[in-house]
């Protein structure tokens, strides 16, 4: 899931060994190291294409309030979007997965001879429920306005 801010994980954000400052050669190197690797990260984001247009991340990002001129930060955005998309899609392939692996206690009849996958809501919400986003999708009701009732009729 999310890198820790301690030491040796792999996160972006830097780790100094010591609080106050003093340098005990902890975190000296260590700081030079990451924002070394930041910077070439930075400047490779220039050269990469994410699936997601800048065009659309500039977008949503100026709804949002944020604006900024510099076309490595709208990218760095748009893989980490990407990457929260591909995270849930294979987690809910997973759960739709093995909901297809459980058997069918009815009837044995009743299994289909070709396993083709077909993703439901579901499994979708499960997916997303491993990522924090808990979406509840509204339950199909007979007598609801929407279900197309039949008018009513009355004698004049």
């Amino acid at each position: 899931m999310m890198g820790s801010n301690g030491g040796g994980g792999g996160g972006m954000v830097p780790s100094t060994g010591t609080v106050g400052g003093s340098g005990s050669g902890i975190g000296g190197d260590g700081r030079h190291d990451d924002e070394a690797v930041l910077t070439e990260f930075l400047s490779s984001l220039m050269d990469y294409t994410p699936t997601i247009p800048d065009e659309l991340v500039e977008h949503y990002l100026g709804r949002s309030g944020f604006q900024c001129p510099d076309v490595r930060l709208t990218r760095l955005v748009a893989v980490a979007a990407q990457k929260f998309v591909s995270d849930v899609a294979s987690d809910s392939l997973q759960h739709c997965k093995a909901r297809v692996a459980a058997p069918i206690k009815d009837n044995k009849s009743k299994q289909p001879k070709d396993r083709r996958l077909v993703l439901t809501m579901d499994d979708l919400s499960k997916g997303l429920l491993e990522h924090g986003v808990n979406l509840k999708h509204p339950e199909y009701f007979a007598d609801s306005p929407s279900a197309g009732m039949a008018p009513s009729t009355t004698e004049e």
